[in-house]
């Protein structure tokens, strides 16, 4: 089998698998209502988090720079 039938063939698979899974979520968008509302209160819930944690991530890597600059600083005057 060629690149070009593999190719063709992957597609065709893809689409019919996206064409299957939009009919399922159609038929029960009822049932599915309520869980969305749900995933998108943890998906805030999810960006908050990710959030607080870049900002502890930064603030602890300023520390760190800061107390490596007074680190170097004292090693560079107890050298002079």
């Amino acid at each position: 089998m060629n690149t070009s039938k593999q190719t063709m063939t992957y597609w065709l698979a893809g689409l019919a698998s996206g064409v299957v899974a939009g009919y399922f979520l159609y038929q029960n968008r009822e049932k599915l209502g309520p869980q969305k509302e749900k995933l998108v209160k943890l998906l805030g819930e999810l960006q908050k988090a990710s959030e607080d944690i870049g900002k502890k991530l930064k603030a602890v890597g300023m520390e760190g720079l800061e107390k490596g600059k007074a680190l170097a600083k004292n090693a560079g005057e107890n050298v002079n």
